[in-house]
């Protein structure tokens, strides 16, 4: 009996290997182009291990028989990257395909909500962010930069409580800044740059987790538009070392960033910010920036 329930155990886990291998399969089909060679040639059907997962594929990570990581980034490779491909992989937790030019949508990308780390950046993708992307729960890490995607930001993105790292920079994403913003706890690194976020940065609304842990903040090259800070000030920054709110159409005087006690690098150029620089900017005592920048704007002794 013991035997029979052995038996039947590995061929479920061979089964279920191979659904893994042949989704990545389907994957292969949709590659156009591989200057190395290094995935058409590694990603044979005929290599397989015992469990039926791929065996000496290249990028590919497996686990008990699932594939948890997809590493292929910076190959050149070329062609359509098909995401209903992979949704079968429900163990995945790594998906690092950036800088080559594959194309394509992220529709339905929550379905793969063992997702811990997504790097899509520097491909072609387009459209918009599914609201489905909420469900991305265990997310850590997501980099969707220097793409071609658009449109509004989902609200889902409160539910991301274990996200740290989000690069949405260089795309076309549009909406309330506060709106994106004040869902966001807990994050190490924002960068919202070159979008087409409007509205007025006011983080004193916004989620205090965020306030107290963010060290790298982007928001330039946008549509923001009012005061910096405008109701209550500048929070009380804990670990704030970079924070870029340049090529906007900021306006008003630059707030004093006494309790940013961390900050090394302040960016506000190219806005329409006027009077004089604060004190608190200027004295050794309260902070040790690296790198100061005002310039194109309207301030008075500059």
């Amino acid at each position: 009996m013991k035997t029979l329930c052995l038996i039947i155990l590995l061929l479920v886990k061979n089964a279920l290997g191979q659904s893994d291998f042949v989704a990545l399969l389907d994957l292969k089909k949709g590659i156009e182009k591989d200057p190395t060679g290094k995935v058409l040639v590694s990603w044979d059907s005929k290599s397989l291990a015992s469990d039926g997962c791929p065996q000496n594929w290249y990028g590919i990570i497996c686990s008990d028989g699932h594939v948890i990581s997809i590493t292929l980034n910076d190959l050149g490779l070329f062609g359509n990257f098909s995401l209903p491909a992979i949704i079968g992989l429900q163990r995945l937790q790594n998906l690092s395909i950036s800088n080559n030019q594959f194309m394509g949508t992220i529709s339905h990308i929550g379905s793969i909500q063992s997702l811990e780390y997504m790097d899509i950046s520097h491909n072609v993708f387009d459209g918009l962010i599914p609201s489905d992307i909420a469900n991305l729960k265990n997310l850590v890490l997501l980099n969707l930069s220097s793409n071609y995607f658009e449109g509004l930001v989902p609200s889902g993105f409160a539910n991301f409580t274990k996200l740290r790292y989000l690069d949405l920079q260089a795309n076309g994403f549009s909406g309330d800044v506060m709106s994106l913003l004040s869902q966001l706890g807990g994050m190490v690194y924002v960068d919202l740059s070159t979008n087409r976020f409007s509205g007025s940065l006011d983080l004193g609304l916004g989620n205090s987790s965020f306030i107290s842990s963010i060290q790298y903040l982007n928001i330039s090259h946008n549509s923001l538009v009012g005061e910096l800070f405008a109701h209550d000030g500048v929070p009380y920054f804990d670990t704030l070392e970079v924070f870029d709110a340049s090529n906007n159409q900021l306006v008003g005087t630059i707030p004093p960033f006494q309790f940013a006690v961390s900050l090394r690098v302040l960016r506000l150029g190219n806005n329409k910010l006027s009077g004089s620089l604060p004190e608190s900017l200027l004295q050794e005592s309260s902070m040790m920036l690296s790198e100061l920048d005002l310039s194109l704007n309207q301030l008075e002794g500059i």
